[in-house]
């Protein structure tokens, strides 16, 4: 997916009206494409005025490392990658960057806990469970170099307690979006 230039210098994504509805005005969303294809090593397509840029997950994985160079990001990335590549197309393009970083910088409580559920949710079952819950706080730990083997019957009690919450006393191990918005509201 591209971005198109107008005369006013705004962009916008040319194939999904959906990521129109962002929370940034028009110069705000130039300047994060401009970003986004700095970054992902985007070129100008010379043939028309479409800007062609995505991020794979190895790119993704080099920025994770930049920032969290004593831990191994590998999981989490795995995780952020799954929960923003919305078309599963093994790239997040521009709307896809340019939608989360909407929910992310401005989005509303409801919003932003809705694409933090996208990060459990890693294969898309529309529900999160404590394996999910388990294979999340590993990732966590490990991107901080944090050896959690000696404590992880800590790590199990922590998740055990985040699931009792979140199931709000209905005991059948599995928490839904509604669930997991609503609980984390009250």
């Amino acid at each position: 997916m591209g971005c198109t230039h107008t005369k006013e210098q705004t962009i916008i994504p040319t194939e999904n009206n959906e990521f129109l509805k962002t929370h940034f005005h028009d110069s705000e969303i130039f300047e994060w494409c401009q970003i986004f294809v700095e970054k992902s090593r985007g070129k100008s397509n010379t043939s028309s005025t479409n800007l062609i840029a995505c991020i794979n997950q190895e790119l993704c994985r080099t920025y994770s490392h930049q920032l969290h160079p004593n831990g191994d990001v590998t999981r989490l990335t795995n995780a952020f990658f799954s929960a923003y590549d919305l078309n599963n197309d093994g790239t997040i393009d521009f709307s896809e960057f340019l939608h989360a970083v909407s929910i992310i910088r401005r989005g509303d409580c409801k919003e932003k806990l809705a694409l933090l559920f996208l990060l459990f949710d890693t294969n898309h079952e529309d529900s999160i469970d404590r394996l999910k819950l388990i294979n999340i706080m590993e990732a966590l730990y490990q991107t901080k170099g944090i050896d959690y083997r000696d404590s992880y019957n800590i790590l199990l009690r922590r998740v055990d307690l985040i699931i009792d919450r979140l199931e709000n006393g209905q005991n059948d191990g599995k928490i839904s979006k509604e669930q997991f918005i609503d609980n984390c509201l009250l």
